[in-house]
């Protein structure tokens, strides 16, 4: 009987240990890309964290941006004096997440300011506005990005993220045209985001 009731109450510590590893975090702002380039606020972004101790971690997060660029090669093949053409960029990613604070200074984890990097890799569907073409791209991604972090409250944080990230073996330039007329190759399509953010770790620090 003893011996259930320790089984339980460890199995009830560690269950309650790895809540206090989880977080959420959501973020808005800045997308864009190089070729065609493209600036514009139509990124969000939102994901769950975990720690695995006070320098690294892990995350699963979400993102979604909008590219709307003059496309003025369409606007003279249909006439028109205006013309703007895009597409939409989901994806889900995979990612390892290092404290660069902490990793510098063991004790920086406690700090209201940290700074931490994070890279992985995911898919991503790319969608052109453009009803000539079959409009969808199912893709591969790779992310890497840095994020300063500040601590306004206990566990709630506000973050400035910086990332970059290559889509692998796209076919839409980000202006929805198909990059290759002649024949369906694919390149790595760059973009980037900048964004404000809010996090929140479940549990005391």
């Amino acid at each position: 009987m003893v011996k259930k009731i320790l089984s339980l109450v460890f199995l009830g510590a560690s269950i309650y240990a790895n809540a206090q590893s989880f977080g959420i975090e959501a973020n808005y702002g800045l997308n864009g890309s190089y070729d065609p380039s493209y600036t514009g606020a139509t990124h969000f972004g939102a994901g769950i964290t975990y720690d695995f101790n006070e320098t690294f971690g892990a995350k699963i997060d979400f993102g979604s941006d909008k590219f709307e660029i003059e496309n003025e090669a369409r606007a003279a093949m249909l006439g028109v004096s205006s013309l703007k053409t895009g597409t939409q960029n989901t994806r889900i990613t995979l990612q390892g997440v290092v404290n660069l604070s902490n990793l510098a200074d063991d004790r920086a984890f406690y700090n209201k300011f940290n700074i931490l990097a994070h890279a992985g890799g995911g898919l991503s569907i790319l969608k052109s506005d453009i009803k000539d073409y079959p409009n969808t791209d199912h893709l591969f991604n790779v992310v890497l990005g840095i994020t300063p972090r500040y601590q306004v409250a206990e566990n709630f944080f506000v973050t400035l993220d910086a990332s970059t990230l290559f889509n692998i073996s796209q076919h839409y330039s980000f202006n929805g045209e198909l990059a290759y007329t002649q024949a369906p190759n694919s390149f790595t399509g760059l973009m980037y985001n900048v964004s404000l953010g809010v996090a929140y770790k479940f549990g005391s620090r």
